[in-house]
C-alpha cells in the first residue's frame, strides 16, 4: 500500500516497485517538493498503479544532469559529420551553459521558453539559431523520455501560443531563387571577378542541374558522360580536412543534361588540363580528377568562395570587414564591354555628401581620360549558390514536370505509396531537357539585347554572337549585294 510520511517541512511518498522493493519520492513530475500529504500520497498511488500496468518508470532516473545525459546521447547519433558539428556547437554554446548542471526532472517548459527568447533578445544568436537550439533540446529530451528518465518532454512547443507574425506564417524568410537570365548574369559576374571561365561554367552547371554545392565540388570527370552527370559523391571541408563522402542521404542518381551544357562542359574539360586535385596528404580528399577546381589546384571552400565571389557578384559590393564597411565593386567599362574589367575598389560615397577619389597610399588611382569606372548594382538580394538549386526546382514546376521526376533529379524521395509506385519515364526526361534547352536559348537572347550584346567574359561573348542584332546589310542574301532590288524580300531581324 502506498502511503505518505512527513519529512521536516515537506512530505515524502512511499510505494512498492515492480520488483517488490519500497521506493520513495520527494518531488512530483514538475520537479517541486511535496508540500502536502495529499500530493505525496497521490504521487505514490500513481506509481503503484503504473507498476501494476507494467508502465512504471523510476522517478529517480531523472536525477541525472542534462550534461551527463548529453554526453551519453551525442555519441549514439548516426548522422552526417557536418550535422553533428552543428549539434555540438548548439550543445556547448547554447544549451549546457544554461541547463548543463540541472537534473532532467527539474526542467520546466516555462524556463525553456524564457531561455529561447533570451538567446536572441540578448543577441547571443539570431532568432533562427535560437529556434534550432530549442529543437535540438527537444530531440535530446525526447530520447530521455524514451529511455524512461523523465515522464514528459518539457521542451515541447505549446501550440497557438505567443505572437503571430501573420496568418500564413512560414518557417522563415523566403529563399531566393533564380531565373535563367539571373543564372547567366550571376555566372558572368563571377567570371569577371576571377578572370576565369570556370566560374561561369560552374554557375550554369549548378543552375541547370540543381546539384548541391558539395556535389558540384566533388564532381569527378569520370562521372561526366556527355548526356548526363552521375552523382556518386560529395567533397566538403570539415575542420581543415577535405572529406570525400557519399552524396547527402545517399542520394545517388543520374542527372540528364541538355545539349548546350554537354558542349559547355566538354569545351571546359578540354581547356582546363587534366583536372588532377592538388590537395594531397592526410588532410586532402584522397585525390581524383575533378571538373571544377580552385585556382591553386585544390577545392573551393564554400565560405571563401562565398566571400570572394558570390557576395560581390550578387550584392555589387564586397563583404564588410571588422573595421570598415565593404567597398563597392568597381568595373572599367572603357577597357571592356559590360560588366567591365574589375578594378581595385574605393570606399562607397555617402549620399548627400561630396565625393572625391581617395589619393592616399593603398588605393588605386584612375585616369578619367582613360578609365570609365562604374559600380555594379545588386543582382539579387540574398542570392547564394544554393539559390540556383531552388531556381531549378521552380523551372521544373513551371514546366509541369511530374513530382517523381523532379524529386529524383534533385536527390529527394517521394514519401509513402506515391514514391513506391511512381517512376521517371524517358518522356519525362525529354520534357525536362527540352525545357532547359529552351530556357538557355531564351536567356542568351535576353542577354544579347542588353549592353550591345557584348560581354567582358570571352566565353559568354562567343555564346552571344549568334544572338546579336546585326545591321541590315549583314542580313542580305549572299547572292545579292543590291539593297534596292532586295527591299521587297527584306528579311526579318533576328530575335
Amino acid at each position: 500500500m502506498a502511503y505518505a510520511e512527513k519529512r521536516g517541512r515537506y512530505w515524502r511518498g512511499r510505494f512498492k516497485t515492480p520488483d517488490g522493493s519500497v521506493a520513495s519520492a520527494t518531488v512530483g513530475h514538475d520537479g517541486k517538493k511535496f508540500t502536502t500529504k495529499r500530493a505525496a500520497l497521490a504521487f505514490a498511488e500513481e506509481q503503484e498503479a503504473d507498476a501494476r500496468r507494467n508502465l512504471w518508470k523510476d522517478p529517480r532516473a531523472g536525477d541525472i544532469t542534462l550534461e551527463e545525459w548529453a554526453n551519453k546521447w551525442y555519441p549514439a547519433q548516426d548522422l552526417e559529420l557536418t550535422t553533428l558539428d552543428g549539434y555540438r556547437w548548439h550543445i556547448e554554446v547554447h544549451i549546457l551553459p544554461y541547463f548543463g548542471s540541472r537534473s532532467l526532472n527539474t526542467l520546466s517548459t516555462i524556463e525553456i521558453n524564457a531561455w529561447e527568447l533570451q538567446l536572441h533578445r540578448d543577441k547571443v544568436c539570431g532568432q533562427t539559431s535560437a529556434a534550432s537550439a530549442r529543437t535540438l533540446l527537444h530531440t535530446i529530451l525526447s530520447d530521455a523520455v524514451s529511455a524512461g528518465l523523465i515522464q514528459a518532454n518539457p521542451a515541447v512547443r505549446q501550440r497557438n501560443r505567443g505572437r503571430k507574425n501573420g496568418k500564413h506564417r512560414t518557417r522563415g524568410p523566403e529563399q531566393a531563387w533564380t531565373t535563367p537570365l539571373t543564372v547567366l548574369l550571376f555566372g558572368e559576374r563571377l567570371s569577371a571577378l576571377s578572370g576565369r571561365p570556370d566560374d561561369f561554367v560552374k554557375a550554369v552547371t549548378a543552375g541547370f542541374t540543381g546539384l548541391r554545392w558539395a556535389e558540384l565540388v566533388g564532381l569527378e570527370r569520370q562521372y561526366f558522360r556527355l548526356s548526363s552527370i552521375r552523382v556518386e559523391q560529395q567533397v566538403y571541408e570539415r575542420g581543415g580536412d577535405w572529406m570525400k563522402k557519399p552524396p547527402k542521404d545517399d542520394s545517388y542518381r543520374t542527372v540528364a543534361i541538355p545539349q548546350f551544357l554537354t558542349s559547355l562542359l566538354s569545351a571546359h574539360l578540354q581547356a582546363s588540363g587534366d583536372g588532377r586535385c592538388a590537395c594531397t596528404g592526410p588532410r586532402g580528399c584522397g585525390g581524383g580528377t575533378y571538373v571544377f577546381l580552385a585556382e591553386d589546384g585544390g577545392h573551393e571552400r564554400r565560405s571563401n568562395y562565398g566571400r570572394r565571389r558570390v557576395r560581390p557578384a550578387a550584392d555589387g559590393r564586397h563583404p564588410d570587414n571588422k573595421d570598415r564597411p565593404g567597398y563597392p565593386v568597381l568595373a572599367d567599362v572603357a577597357a571592356a564591354p559590360w560588366p567591365g574589367l574589375v578594378r581595385r575598389s574605393w570606399p562607397a560615397a555617402v549620399p548627400g555628401a561630396g565625393f572625391s577619389p581617395p589619393r592616399q597610399r593603398g588605393f588605386w588611382s584612375y585616369d578619367i581620360e582613360r578609365h570609365h569606372v562604374m559600380s555594379w548594382l545588386p543582382l539579387m538580394s540574398g542570392l547564394t549558390m544554393h539559390s540556383l538549386r531552388h531556381g531549378h526546382r521552380v523551372w521544373l514546376d513551371e514546366d509541369g514536370i511530374p513530382a517523381v521526376a523532379i524529386e529524383e533529379r534533385l536527390g529527394h524521395e517521394l514519401p509513402g505509396i506515391i514514391g513506391t509506385y511512381s517512376h521517371t519515364s524517358p518522356e519525362m526526361v525529354r520534357r525536362i531537357l527540352d525545357g532547359l534547352q529552351e530556357r538557355w536559348e531564351s536567356s542568351l537572347r535576353e542577354r544579347a539585347a542588353l549592353w550591345g550584346g557584348r560581354s567582358a567574359v570571352p566565353l559568354l561573348d562567343g555564346l552571344l554572337e549568334p544572338y546579336r542584332e546585326r545591321p541590315f546589310q549583314d542580313l542580305l542574301p549572299n547572292r545579292s549585294q543590291n539593297q534596292v532590288g532586295d527591299l521587297r524580300a527584306r528579311p526579318k531581324k533576328r530575335a
